[in-house]
């Protein structure tokens, strides 16, 4: 089982019991499949996320949006507990003068 939290609050956001498909929490809809290390909206094909190292970033901003657990973990508004998967900034490569 593959767990995806939002990088924003740390809530459980979707979850894949097999290596590709995303169902969202709050509906049971399918929301997502994996390809390639992208997230691609189920309904559209349009893409949702890259991932790099178990943490999802926006194709549009690098913003981290999700990281990946494999087992459920419990979410806390502690600020001296550490996510599985640290937040830290993807920065694009520099453009070329």
């Amino acid at each position: 089982m593959r767990f995806l939290y939002r990088v924003a609050d740390d809530k459980l956001f979707a979850c894949a019991s097999n290596r590709r498909d995303f169902v969202r929490i709050s509906d049971g809809a399918l929301w997502a499949h994996e390809s390639h290390e992208w997230l691609v909206a189920a309904g559209s094909g349009a893409p949702l996320a890259h991932r790099t190292s178990g943490v999802y970033y926006s194709p549009e901003t690098g913003a981290p949006l999700y990281y990946e657990a494999s087992e459920p973990i419990a979410t806390t508004s502690d600020p001296t507990v550490t996510p599985p998967h640290p937040r830290r900034p993807r920065t694009a490569p520099a453009a070329p003068l």
